[in-house]
């Protein structure tokens, strides 16, 4: 099963292994020792040579269940080898996949990078060193977007068929159908050995997911930076983690708020790994502006934070490419837009946008990387960011802070 064989304290008379039932599980603290394979505690050094066991890393042959999200214009091919490199799952971002070359220079900067994994190996022990130099390749798409067209699922099916990446993500929606009831974009990617990992923000959401078979379900919450379900639609991140759990035995990731170790130890708790957006949108490696970056780590709280749609109701008449409902809702940082209509309706925008310059100065804004005015994309962990870093450096103390945080609490029951 998941992250499901716990053991009990060592005072517990109900000892040692015990299986998580749902309807059953008594009312005693559980301890997640068993992801390293031992009731020990463990050591946070040498880190780079342990294996955790959840079902998510043993279905994705990963050595640590965390996922760089794939985030459009900001997570590239160098980006996705670094985390690839600890023993995440770093995902190159596809976005709306509208130029097909775009994401093969991305994919071509992973595998020259995956070229200089160390000899000893860092990532796993169970494969070659010349395999890794493409096979933990992963790429994330925007649905509504990428598969729009015929030539989008033409392309989506080149990608599967000449570069077999590992793992394929969809989100807004997950699950897609070609027209004339064709195969779905989980099919295809099955066909060609490829897992499907499915982004849901509710529960609706993943329970279709269940049905189309996907290989693994990333549980969105509300507090997540970037695009994802209106808040009334949505959910939190680690109910709506923990509910998805309980329905299936496919692995399950939480996203939204998870940017260190004590947070993916919480996850784990609830189910099989996390995914994470915003660590790595402060990352050295990722592709997005620079001037833009450097707002994540500035004295922000998770108060500095608003999930709403006013960004893209401003956003939407400026680009070719419309997010539409319910996906049409960012978390992003407050700035002086954010304020100025924070609270107002969304007919007072519209109202704004048809009527003043609001849609040239945003423009302009967006020009000059102006923060006060543009969307920055952020979850509500940006507080407990406070530096740019190199991924691999992240990956890898945010792997030393969860055992920490789980060694720490074997303690609380002894």
């Amino acid at each position: 099963g998941r992250l499901s064989e716990w053991i009990f304290s060592p005072g517990s008379l109900l000892n040692p292994l015990h299986k998580k039932n749902k309807e059953q599980a008594p009312p005693v603290l559980l301890l997640p020792i068993n992801v390293f394979g031992s009731n020990k505690t463990m050591s946070s050094s040498n880190n780079k040579s342990r294996m955790w066991k959840t079902p998510f890393t043993v279905a994705f042959r990963c050595r640590l269940p965390i996922i760089s999200a794939p985030m459009a214009g900001l997570s590239g091919g160098l980006l996705a080898a670094r985390v690839c490199k600890t023993g995440g799952l770093g995902m190159i971002a596809a976005g709306h996949f509208q130029d097909i070359s775009k994401l093969e220079k991305e994919i071509q900067i992973f595998q020259e990078e995956m070229k200089n994994i160390p000899a000893t190996g860092t990532t796993t022990d169970y494969r070659s060193h010349s395999q890794h130099q493409s096979a933990d390749l992963s790429i994330g798409f925007i649905g509504f977007s990428a598969l729009s067209t015929p030539n989008g699922w033409k392309d989506y099916e080149y990608i599967l068929k000449h570069h077999r990446p590992k793992a394929v993500q969809f989100f807004a929606p997950s699950i897609i159908h070609q027209p004339n009831d064709g195969l779905s974009n989980v099919q295809l990617a099955h066909e060609y050995n490829t897992q499907f990992i499915a982004q849901v923000g509710s529960i609706s959401e993943a329970k279709e997911a269940i049905r189309h078979k996907v290989d693994a379900i990333i549980c969105q919450g509300s507090e997540a930076g970037g695009h994802g379900l209106r808040r009334e639609l949505g959910s939190s991140t680690m109910a709506l983690a923990s509910q998805v759990s309980k329905m299936t035995s496919i692995p399950v990731l939480a996203a939204g708020g998870i940017v260190n170790g004590k947070h993916l130890a919480s996850a784990l708790c609830v189910c099989d790994g996390a995914s994470m957006g915003t660590r790595f949108w402060a990352s050295k490696e990722s592709i997005g502006n620079p001037k833009l970056q450097q707002e994540l780590i500035k004295d922000n709280s998770c108060d500095d934070v608003v999930r709403t749609t006013m960004f893209d109701q401003i956003q939407n008449k400026l680009s070719s490419i419309m997010w539409p409902h319910p996906y049409h809702s960012v978390g992003a940082l407050r700035n002086q837009t954010s304020l100025e209509w924070e609270g107002k309706t969304a007919q007072e925008l519209q109202n704004a946008i048809d009527k003043t310059e609001l849609l040239d100065e945003y423009k302009s804004a967006q020009k000059a990387s102006d923060p006060r005015v543009v969307c920055i994309l952020s979850g509500e962990g940006v507080g407990e960011i406070d530096h740019i870093e190199g991924a691999y450096d992240v990956t890898l103390r945010i792997e030393k802070e969860a055992i920490d945080s789980i060694n720490r609490l074997q303690t609380l029951c002894n």
